[in-house]
């Protein structure tokens, strides 16, 4: 007896079987199930599709259990300076070279494959910033399945705070990305604005139901399905549910990433400030009343930092009591009093009384 499976239900069914990751894999389970036919030839099939998601739940769970215990035995670069970013690429795909040229530090440099056999690490200086680099060993394809010592490696990136990918062609370049995907680290987008946050009170409210793509029913039917049946929920963005099950797989990490082809690097300085932009950071200058700025020893914050903010680095007792400050850079004329809730621009020089 035929199933006639609806347009949905097949496409639902096409997303599973491209699906590379845990959590796309489960989104279109999930979407299968919902798209299912619903009269008695069909049982076999729903009973079939939800024993995929549990039996899919169950693995991922287990491998958050392991990946916690194994975590110790990553290789771990202990980070310095202003932020930490990793090199992959692929074997003779410019990682030495352009570690070399930022940094200065030796490393050895071969035509051949596989040249660098252990992390290399160099300082690179951006005005003042310190951005610790991390050279890791080439990757190859499947290194997220652990060949070449690959998880090992692709730990690194999860650890740093950003990374570069360098890379001979396309190919090369999606190889890379692929196998960070695979090891639960998406590149260049953000997590999707949705938080979902248990609660105290029974039943499921959902603030934003204007961007669901999916119906009520459907929506409360996946968070049920995952033992969420208490929660308040705030969408901010069109919410599928791909969005959805990425944003209850707490593995997956989002990192800022710059693709560089091999010799074809930016002019220098510009480089340096593309890599610093990566950490979504800011430069700050201080002064003393009567002194020149610190062009040497600058602050370093996360972007949209305020006046009390910087202060509060500088010494807690003088955020404490902090009414105003002087600015250069960004205000509308050079040594601007602004309030302690001014938020500043990178480069931007400020003086504390």
């Amino acid at each position: 007896m035929t199933i006639n499976a609806s347009i949905e239900f097949d496409k639902a069914k096409d997303k599973y079987d491209a699906a590379e990751t845990q959590s796309e894999k489960l989104a279109a389970l999930q979407e299968m199930r919902s798209t299912a036919p619903t009269h008695k030839a069909s049982e076999k099939l729903r009973a079939e599709i939800s024993g995929k998601i549990a039996k899919l739940k169950k693995e991922m769970e287990k491998q958050k259990i392991q990946a916690k215990k194994s975590s110790g035995h990553s290789i771990n670069i202990k980070k310095e300076g202003d932020g930490q970013i990793t090199i992959l690429g692929l074997p003779n795909s410019g990682k030495s070279y352009l570690l070399k040229e930022l940094t200065g530090v030796d490393v050895e440099i071969a035509p051949y494959p596989f040249t660098t056999s252990k992390p290399e690490v160099g300082m690179l200086d951006y005005k003042g910033a310190k951005i610790q680099l991390v050279e890791v060993p080439a990757i190859i394809k499947d290194a997220s399945k652990g060949k070449a010592n690959g998880t090992k490696l692709l730990s690194l990136a999860r650890n740093s705070d950003a990374t570069i990918i360098t890379y001979a062609n396309e190919e090369e370049k999606e190889i890379v990305v692929k196998e960070l995907k695979n090891s639960g680290i998406v590149v260049n987008r953000k997590k999707p604005e949705i938080s979902i946050k248990h609660s105290q009170y029974k039943g499921i409210t959902i603030s934003g139901k204007q961007f669901l793509k999916m119906s009520l029913k459907e929506f409360s039917s996946v968070l049920k399905s995952l033992g969420i049946h208490s929660a308040s929920v705030l969408l901010k963005e069109d919410t599928t549910l791909e969005k959805l099950s990425e944003v209850l797989d707490d593995t997956i990490e989002y990192r800022n990433c710059l693709f560089l082809k091999k010799g074809e690097y930016h002019e220098k300085e510009k480089l340096k400030e593309d890599i610093f932009l990566l950490l979504e950071k800011i430069i700050i200058y201080t002064k003393r009343p009567g002194h020149d700025p610190d062009y040497k020893d600058p602050l370093v914050l996360k972007n949209g930092s305020t006046i009390t903010e910087v202060a509060e680095v500088v010494h807690k007792d003088i955020a404490k009591h902090l009414k105003y400050a002087r600015v250069w850079g960004s205000s509308k004329f050079e040594g601007q009093r602004v309030s302690k809730d001014y938020k500043l621009k990178t480069e931007d020089v400020v003086e504390i009384s």
